[in-house]
């Protein structure tokens, strides 16, 4: 058994890049986690520690994020810049790892990349799992307001209902009126909260370099502020993002394709993301509502190893 813990900068796209590789056995499969514009996972690897027994993790700070923000300073300019890209980080820990193939990880807005790349690179991946998936974005956008005044109504919560009521519903002209939206949509479940309790504290820890020399974490850098990061990503990428609709890239996928999606979610609306899985025409396609979650169900890393362990492991690609 050959263990790897490494952090290290690859050239993609004339920038250079973080890719961090952890995991208790080299030859277990390679998961690549793909987060949303402006958020890197790297420096909180911690996180995700015990799925490291069954996939070797492989975390990439896309343009705009993490330790390739803190080196470059460059913003992220497109979504097709970080489908490019990503292409280029999945067959750069594959070179690394010595495998033809790795299963992408995909979280909300990454969803939108992980697709993509899917379509542009498909010898590059053996499976494909979203979380917080979006489908049709102006759809689920919609639908989520809706969702959003009937909860609003049922709690008799004034306050939410005004502020909803003030932005009217979607689409909306800039990201300030999305954020109103935003802050009820991916309002955080009570199984969720505590999951997020633990990341803010390796978000803290990261941002003072601790602990210090870990692999994960890049020497002499400065891990920039994550809410910062992700809210400068979104605005560059805005335009993108709600324009998105998963059916333009057709309904066939040559990779086994899985959802595990918060049961809860009113930010990309469970419903849609089983519609769309039920209309995909994949080796596997499997729709996992996860129970008591809603938008951050990624960060419920219990319920979201035992799904990766009995559903995914078994259906990845032979090498």
């Amino acid at each position: 058994m050959s263990s790897i813990d490494e952090g290290v900068f690859v050239e993609i796209g004339g920038a250079f890049q973080w890719l961090t590789l952890r995991g208790a056995d080299r030859a277990n499969p390679a998961l690549l986690i793909v987060g949303g514009a402006g958020f890197g996972y790297a420096a909180l690897a911690p996180f995700f520690a015990e799925w490291e027994r069954d996939f070797t993790l492989a975390y990439w700070d896309q343009p705009g994020a993490g330790f390739t923000f803190a080196r470059s300073g460059a913003e992220v300019e497109s979504i097709a810049q970080l489908v490019d890209n990503g292409c280029a980080a999945a067959a750069a820990a594959c070179a690394r790892l010595h495998v033809r193939r790795l299963a992408l990880l995909c979280f909300s807005a990454g969803t939108i990349v992980g697709l993509q790349m899917l379509k542009r690179r498909p010898e590059l991946f053996s499976a494909y799992v979203g979380s917080g998936q979006v489908v049709d974005w102006r759809r689920q956008d919609a639908l989520s307001y809706e969702l959003l005044l009937r909860r609003a109504r049922g709690r008799h919560d004034a306050a939410m209902l005004q502020e909803l009521e003030s932005i009217g519903p979607p689409p909306y002209a800039d990201a300030q009126a999305d954020a109103i939206k935003s802050k009820y949509a991916g309002e955080l479940t009570a199984r969720e909260a505590p999951a997020v309790a633990t990341l803010r504290s390796l978000m803290g820890a990261a941002l003072q370099g601790v602990p210090a020399g870990a692999s994960y974490l890049a020497a002499g850098l400065a891990w920039p502020e994550p809410m910062l990061r992700t809210f400068m990503a979104y605005t560059s990428l805005r335009a993108d993002i709600v324009a998105f609709d998963a059916r333009r890239l057709g309904s066939l996928f040559e990779v086994p394709m899985f959802f595990l999606q918060g049961a809860d979610d009113v930010f990309t609306v469970s419903s849609e993301v089983e519609r769309y899985a039920r209309e995909l025409v994949a080796p596997c396609v499997e729709y996992v509502p996860i129970e008591g979650a809603g938008h951050a169900a990624l960060l419920l890393t219990d319920d979201l190893h035992a799904a990766l362990s009995r559903l995914v492991l078994p259906r990845l690609l032979p090498e």
